[in-house]
C-alpha cells in the first residue's frame, strides 16, 4: 500500500512540474515555446480591373475593396523559436515582396531557411481598387475576399474561406476547412471542400458546390443551373429559381423549399427526402434508404422513388390535370394527392397492404384488393393523356 501511494505521489509531483514549467514559457522536448512578432506595410500602384495575386505557405488571407487607386498591404509576421532572441532574428529576415508584371500585382513573402523546431506564418490583409479580381492561395491558414467588382479565387490546404460582396465569378475551396459566399453575381460559382461544409446565399448565377465529408446549405438562388454533391452531409436548398437543379448527397437528407425552374433532381442513397412548393416541367425525387415527402408540387412529369421508406405527395392547386407520376416504394406506405380534376389513366398496386381512393376509378377488367387499374375524369384532348403509377411491395396506398 504504502509503495503504491509514494509511486502515485511521485507521479502527481511530475504532472505538477510540467505544469510550472510550461506555464514559465521553458522550451521542452526541442519544441519553440518563445513567439516574436512584427507589422510591415507597403504599397504599391495597382490599377483598376487589374488582378492581384496573393501567396502565403501559412498564414492568413485578407482581401477587401475599397475607393482607393493603390493597393495597401499589411503584413502580420510570427516566428516561434527556442529563444525569443532567435524569433525574432528570423522574423526580421521575412522580407514582403510586392511584384507587378502587366496588369498582375503579386504579393508574396520570402522567408528564410529553418531548421528543426522553428517557424514562421505570414498573414496579409491588403486594400485594393473595387474593380480588382483577386486570386489567394494559403497552405495553410483562411481566406477572405469582399467588395470586389472582378473574379474571386481562393484555395488553402487548411482553413475556412469567407466571400462576400463580389461581382464576378468565383472558384473557392480548401481541402479541411468551410466555405462561406454571400452576394455574389458572376457567370460561374464553384465551391469545393474535401472536408468541411459550403454554404452559399443571394447568388445570381449557375453554381457548382462539392463536398466529401459536411453539409451543403444553400438560399436565394438564381440564374443558373444548380449542382450540389456531398459524399456525406445534409443538403438544404430554398428560395431557387433555375434551369436544371441536381442535388445528390450519399448519406444525408435532402431538404428543399420554394424551388422554381425547369427540371429538378434530388437524391439521397441513405437520408429523406423533404420538398414544399416546387414547380418544373419534370421533378425526380429518390432515396435508397428514407422517406419521401413532397408538399405542393407542380410537374407535369413526377418520379419518386424509395428503396425502403413511405412517400407522401401533394400536388399543388395548379398543377396539370393530365399529369404523368411514377411513384414507387419498395417498403412503404404511398399516400398520394392527385392534381385537381386529374383524369387519365391510374394503376394501383401493392403487394402486401391494402388500397384506398378518394375518386371515383373507372376500374377496366379484374377487380382486386391488391390492384387497380382504371380511369379517372375525363381527357380533354384524348383518353388516357394523364397517368398515374402507384406501387409498393409492401405497404398500402391511398390515393385522393
Amino acid at each position: 500500500m504504502k509503495i503504491y501511494c509514494l509511486k502515485r505521489w511521485a507521479l502527481s509531483s511530475c504532472v505538477c512540474s510540467l505544469m510550472v514549467i510550461g506555464s514559465c514559457g521553458i522550451q521542452i522536448g526541442g519544441w519553440p515555446q518563445a513567439k516574436y512578432e512584427r507589422t510591415v506595410q507597403q504599397q504599391a500602384p495597382l490599377a483598376a480591373g487589374s488582378t492581384l495575386v496573393a501567396e502565403t505557405t501559412a498564414g492568413s488571407i485578407t482581401v477587401a475593396g475599397a475607393d482607393v487607386t493603390d493597393c495597401n498591404v499589411v503584413a502580420t509576421i510570427s516566428a516561434r523559436a527556442p529563444t525569443e532572441e532567435e524569433a525574432q532574428q528570423i522574423a526580421e529576415q521575412v522580407k514582403v515582396k510586392l511584384e507587378s508584371v502587366g496588369q498582375t500585382l503579386t504579393v508574396r513573402a520570402e522567408k528564410p531557411h529553418l531548421k528543426n523546431n522553428r517557424s514562421v506564418s505570414v498573414s496579409f490583409k491588403i486594400t485594393v481598387p473595387k474593380q480588382t479580381s483577386a486570386d489567394c492561395t494559403s497552405s495553410y491558414g483562411s481566406i477572405e475576399l469582399a467588395n470586389l467588382d472582378g473574379s474571386a479565387k481562393g484555395k488553402t490546404s487548411s482553413g475556412s474561406i469567407n466571400v462576400t460582396n463580389i461581382r464576378g465569378s468565383a472558384e473557392l475551396g480548401t481541402s479541411y476547412g468551410s466555405v462561406t459566399c454571400t452576394n455574389i453575381a458572376g457567370d460561374s460559382i464553384k465551391l469545393k471542400s474535401s472536408s468541411g461544409s459550403l454554404t452559399a446565399e443571394n447568388i445570381k448565377g449557375p453554381i457548382l458546390l462539392e463536398t466529401s465529408y459536411g453539409s451543403i446549405t444553400c438560399k436565394d438562388i438564381s440564374d443558373g443551373d444548380i449542382k450540389l454533391k456531398s459524399s456525406s452531409g445534409k443538403i438544404t436548398l430554398s428560395r431557387a429559381s433555375f434551369g436544371d437543379c441536381d442535388a445528390h448527397t450519399s448519406y444525408g437528407s435532402v431538404i428543399c423549399d420554394e424551388l422554381k425552374g425547369d427540371s429538378i433532381r434530388l437524391h439521397s442513397d441513405s437520408g429523406s427526402i423533404n420538398v414544399t412548393t416546387a414547380s418544373a416541367g419534370t421533378i425526380g425525387v429518390s432515396t435508397s434508404y428514407g422517406r419521401i415527402n413532397c408538399q405542393e408540387i407542380t410537374t407535369s412529369d413526377l418520379t419518386a422513388k424509395s428503396g425502403s421508406g413511405n412517400i407522401q405527395i401533394a400536388c399543388s392547386q395548379s398543377a396539370p390535370p393530365e399529369m404523368t407520376a411514377e411513384v414507387g416504394t419498395s417498403y412503404g406506405s404511398i399516400d398520394f394527392a392527385a392534381a385537381p380534376n386529374f383524369s387519365g389513366q391510374v394503376d394501383l398496386k401493392t403487394s402486401y397492404g391494402s388500397i384506398k381512393t378518394d375518386l371515383p376509378i373507372t376500374v377496366a377488367g379484374e377487380i382486386s384488393k391488391k390492384h387497380i387499374q382504371g380511369k379517372i375524369g375525363q381527357s380533354r384532348d384524348r383518353e388516357g393523356a394523364g397517368r398515374l403509377h402507384l406501387e409498393t411491395s409492401s405497404g398500402s396506398i391511398r390515393i385522393k
